[in-house]
């Protein structure tokens, strides 16, 4: 039987040579695009940190509305308990009910009792848990007619006493050598100094030794949607 064989010079052969090429190419291909990927990797880096630094360097706008609300929402879908906090969805408010009082979904079942402290997610305070459900509460607002809350003047660390008139409203009075200005904050006596109201409007007489005080709730009562309980 005859057999063939490759010649003994098997660069030469075509099948080989075809080899040959194929590898080159490959290689020279590999090479290409390595030196391709860093050449562009070079160009886009510079443009990418100086994009960076300027979104850095931009003033940080403050949390919207819409996300801290999304964010709640979040939390509520279990109920979560967060530091001794609890997230509650406000299911009344003024005018539905009387005399600045709110009526929230969360109650005994999630350790909320009388006495309970309400604050808005943004910081400020709001009012105390006056009467406990097993799944809701109501909360009496510092602004409530004739409700006194003590209370520090910010500008100059006075203590004062806020007396609630309604619809999210205050008023006090001072010795009309007090300096005070419309948008000064008043805060709550305890170790947060939580925001409690800003100053409005100021009325004095030229033969009056006091000034009487109108304040504002940080927030429009009537809007509320969401607060922070403290059991």
């Amino acid at each position: 039987m005859k057999m063939n064989y490759l010649p003994k010079n098997r660069l030469k052969h075509p099948y080989f040579r075809r080899i040959l090429i194929l590898v080159i190419i490959f290689i020279s291909t590999a090479v290409i695009f390595s030196f391709l990927d860093t050449f562009i990797i070079s160009i886009i880096t510079p443009i990418w940190r100086v994009k960076n630094i300027i979104t850095i360097g931009t003033d940080i706008p403050s949390i919207p509305q819409e996300q801290i609300q999304e964010n709640i929402l979040r939390e509520l879908v279990g109920r979560k308990q967060k530091t001794n906090i609890i997230i509650a969805s406000v299911l009344t408010r003024p005018p539905q009910t009387p005399y600045d009082v709110i009526l929230i979904d969360a109650g005994s079942n999630e350790s909320i009792i009388v006495g309970s402290e309400v604050s808005l997610p943004e910081g400020p305070i709001l009012g105390v848990v006056s009467q406990v459900f097993s799944k809701s509460a109501k909360v009496k607002l510092f602004s409530a007619s004739g409700e006194n809350t003590n209370a520090i003047l910010e500008r100059n660390n006075m203590p004062v006493i806020l007396i609630g008139v309604g619809g999210g409203n205050f008023k006090l009075t001072l010795p009309r050598d007090i300096v005070i200005e419309k948008g000064d904050r008043i805060l709550s006596s305890d170790i947060t100094s939580r925001h409690l109201a800003t100053v409005g409007e100021i009325s004095v007489e030229p033969t009056d030794s006091f000034q009487e005080v109108l304040a504002k709730s940080p927030i429009n009562i009537f809007t509320l949607r969401f607060v922070f309980v403290t059991p």
